[in-house]
């Protein structure tokens, strides 16, 4: 166990993995294990805190790059890693934290999404964001949309859309 522990704090340093549902149940569980046995061997107690330990930096190492990710996410960014790749708990957080910064940065920007300015683009590249509007925009390369002129212009001078004049 103090093995396979060390081995995915490592990979987790540099980027989120997949790893077993289970695992901080299994923590969890040696944990307790250790608890009952480190009054009879000194070896136990060490045993015992370096799984502590490990157990805490590899929690703290995935719930900084999820709390990153759901800010990436609603900010209109890709995240770095597969939703997949979280336990079941850890995907539950993830949701929950991007609704909550959605919700809060829709609250901000209420008053300037009533009178928002919209563009007519068409899209030069595949792209998922989150708009200025609080809305979610899955656009595909030669998509027509209209969007939130703050949006459509960084998107415009990023080169990923084009603006569509209308003559009439």
């Amino acid at each position: 166990m103090l093995e396979e522990l060390i081995v995915l704090v490592d990979k987790n340093r540099i980027q989120l993995t997949k790893i077993d549902e289970s695992i901080y149940e299994k923590l969890r569980k040696k944990i307790e294990e250790l608890e009952k046995m480190k009054e009879e061997d000194e070896r136990v107690a060490d045993e015992l805190r370096t799984i502590r330990r490990l157990q805490k930096k590899l929690f703290e190492l995935r719930t900084g790059r999820i709390i990153d990710a759901a800010w990436a996410k609603v900010c209109g960014q890709e995240i770095s890693f597969k939703e997949d790749d979280l336990t079941s708990a850890e995907r539950n957080f993830f949701k929950k934290l991007v609704e909550l910064i959605g919700d809060f940065r829709r609250e901000v920007f209420e008053e300037k999404r009533a009178c928002a300015e919209k563009v007519l683009v068409r899209m030069k590249k595949d792209i998922e964001i989150l708009g200025v509007d609080g809305k979610r925009y899955k656009l595909r390369r030669e998509d027509v949309v209209t969007l939130p002129a703050e949006n459509a212009e960084v998107l415009i001078k990023s080169g990923m859309a084009e603006k569509v004049e209308v003559k009439g």
